[in-house]
């Protein structure tokens, strides 16, 4: 597994970190696996694991963004897809709490759709 590291500019210099790699997924040792939400109150010094957002999924999660000024119901955006072959690729997000993961339509058939909730992991 690769080290991940977190980046913070106090005002003087950066102060990099090192961050522990999350769980990996179905495609080992490429881009993503499963999403896991961390949560750190000392500006990225230590990290604490406070639950999986995904388990068993068929294709790698990756690149999750937090939208800015976003509703709490909307905290975290990311997509999957296989990382080693062409496939499909879908749209996820989940709330602040992180006790909640909704997957949008992968084809809309109306101007406007709800999200699916998925089964809590």
């Amino acid at each position: 597994m690769r080290p991940w590291y977190t980046l913070r500019w106090p005002g003087r210099e950066w102060e990099r970190r090192p961050f522990a790699p999350t769980d990996p997924g179905p495609q080992p040792w490429t881009t993503g696996g499963e999403m896991v939400l961390w949560s750190s109150r000392d500006q990225g010094a230590h990290w604490v694991r406070v639950r999986p957002l995904t388990r068993a999924s068929r294709f790698n999660h990756t690149y999750a963004r937090r939208p800015v000024h976003a509703h709490p119901d909307f905290y975290a955006f990311w997509a999957d897809g296989h990382t080693l072959a062409p496939s499909e690729s879908r749209l996820y997000f989940t709330n602040r709490a992180g006790d909640a993961v909704w997957r949008l339509p992968e084809r809309m058939s109306a101007e406007f759709q709800k999200p699916e909730r998925l089964p809590s992991k």
